[in-house]
């Protein structure tokens, strides 16, 4: 059934990281009630103003605390639509049973103990990863390639989906399904490639490059555009979020070097293990009638002026 935002209340989970902040600024612009559930109070930068302005509902929470859900039940009523974002990837170290151990409280109990709590749901917008597919042996990847995640934080994300899925199932609420691909551009403070990279360029600092892995990078602004789009559509589907075009590191840390004028020392190291990942974007492109707008170049430039911002780098 399709999903109207105007007016309606939604729960964002993961609401104070870097999708979370740009969709709850989209879904208020829509005329959208939202509420925010995130860790503590102290981790609200990017989403600070509009807690403080009372223009969203902040709920202090730990999803992996049952009683401290119980506890903000009262809270969690009258929600319309929960967008389930919530999510730690910088827990997952494949060969580190501290990861497994996470990803269980967080994408397994903590999903299952707060929709619980959610009582008449519209719909629910979970937002998995490609993550679940592992390492393919041909791109592009779809929608049907074998589930073969390599990663503890792949089998989180799968094993939210099946729970999610028999959940919804039995209670006939519509459960969307994006399987993200890497994003990067403004507020991306992971430890990942793209933001190392960039700190590092912008200090001067030497940058060591490891293989020649291919992947899929998405902008943060067209992740925003398919989420809002499948919260319209508002169907049971399983849909992949990426461009269809791979970026080696190599190639990108090229265009980070142009573009910030670097003088790092750049060292290049060998890799057997490289991991290749290209999205088949097709289903996206009928389901949701999303394409991704922005070059890649142009979101590299993006990202790179806000981290100078951040860093306080003037030209």
């Amino acid at each position: 059934m399709k999903s109207n935002i105007y007016n309606k209340n939604f729960l964002i989970t993961g609401g104070t990281g870097q999708v979370g902040s740009f969709l709850t600024e989209e879904l208020l612009k829509n005329g959208a009630n939202v509420t925010v559930i995130g860790r503590n109070m102290k981790n609200l930068r990017e989403i600070k103003d509009l807690v403080h302005t009372k223009k969203i509902n902040f709920i202090e929470c730990d999803l992996m605390n049952e009683d401290d859900i119980k506890e903000k039940s009262d809270f969690l009523q009258n929600i319309d639509f929960l967008v389930h974002l919530s999510s730690q990837f910088r827990f997952s170290k494949p060969n580190e049973m501290s990861s497994a151990r996470h990803t269980i409280e967080l994408d397994i109990k903590g999903t299952i103990l707060l929709i619980q709590q959610l009582k008449e749901l519209e719909g629910i917008l979970f937002a998995s990863s490609v993550a679940v597919y592992g390492k393919p042996t041909n791109t592009p990847v779809d929608e049907n390639f074998p589930i073969k995640p390599i990663t503890f934080y792949g089998c989180g994300k799968f094993a939210a989906e099946k729970y999610l899925k028999l959940h919804c199932n039995n209670k006939n609420i519509p459960l969307t399904i994006l399987r993200i691909s890497t994003i990067y551009g403004q507020r991306d403070r992971s430890d990942q490639m793209i933001p190392i990279f960039i700190e590092k360029a912008l200090k001067n600092e030497p940058i060591d490059v490891y293989g020649k892995s291919l992947r899929d990078f998405i902008h943060i602004s067209d992740v925003i555009r398919a989420i809002i789009s499948a919260i319209k559509l508002n169907q049971n589907k399983i849909i992949n979020i990426g461009t269809g075009k791979g970026f080696s590191n190599h190639l990108i840390l090229k265009e980070i070097i142009e573009i910030t004028k670097s003088k790092s020392k750049i060292t290049h190291h060998k890799k057997s293990d490289n991991y290749n990942f290209v999205c088949d974007n097709l289903k996206a492109v009928k389901e949701l009638e999303f394409t991704p707008k922005i070059l890649f170049e142009k979101g590299l430039e993006d990202e790179i002026a806000w981290y100078k911002n951040e860093l306080k780098i003037e030209d």
